[in-house]
């Protein structure tokens, strides 16, 4: 079976996310926080310059459809075996946070693991199928961006991600899957875009 190398992503896609995260963090005082990467984003190295052109705020009508060629040319490439790819999230993430923290990524593909591993080597990566698999640690920050909308069997992964936020921690998720699944799980509240918060005890 071929390694599943995910969807293509570009660089600083979820910044503001990011950003708020780290405000959040400082303010509830959390020290050394956990943070858990579910389906880190990547790019394949070629495709690279030309995602990040086309996203850029007021990009062209032109650059906007070199971008969306390179987004087809990215999941043709990323099928290579041997092609390189680039993480994005695990970087950002650490070039966001000003607090010290544990950095755990979960992915099903070992080459996204790999990138993370060569980009961010301190991190701690588990290769997992989160459909059938629990992860590793209970967190305090769950980052999961596109993935739970494209699996085959979304409402076992989405238990999985939603189990995996401690009481009083933060989910990270698309609009798409959180708004398809995760009002099965009511301790959650949307705080800010993309960000939820889970309820410190039941009832909260």
């Amino acid at each position: 079976m071929p390694d599943p190398v995910g969807s293509t992503s570009w660089h600083n896609r979820h910044l503001a996310c990011f950003l708020r995260l780290n405000e959040l963090l400082l303010h509830e005082a959390v020290v050394d926080p956990v943070i858990l990467i579910v389906g880190p984003g990547g790019v394949t190295l070629p495709a690279a310059p030309l995602l990040n052109d086309s996203a850029v705020a007021g990009a062209s009508k032109c650059r906007k459809l070199l971008g969306d060629v390179a987004r087809y040319t990215d999941q043709a490439l990323r099928r290579i075996p041997r092609m390189p790819l680039r993480t994005l999230e695990p970087v950002e993430v650490e070039s966001t946070l000003s607090m010290s923290h544990r950095l755990v990524v979960a992915d099903r593909s070992q080459r996204v693991l790999s990138a993370v591993a060569r980009d961010v080597p301190h991190a701690e990566c588990h290769c997992i199928d989160i459909t059938f698999q629990q992860l590793p640690v209970v967190a305090d920050v769950v980052i999961a961006f596109n993935v739970i909308c494209r699996l085959d069997d979304p409402a076992a992964g989405m238990a999985t991600v939603a189990g995996a936020v401690r009481p009083g921690g933060w989910l990270l998720m698309d609009d798409r899957s959180a708004d398809a699944h995760l009002a099965d799980f009511g301790a959650f509240t949307r705080i800010a875009p993309k960000i939820h918060h889970r309820a410190a005890e039941p009832g909260d």
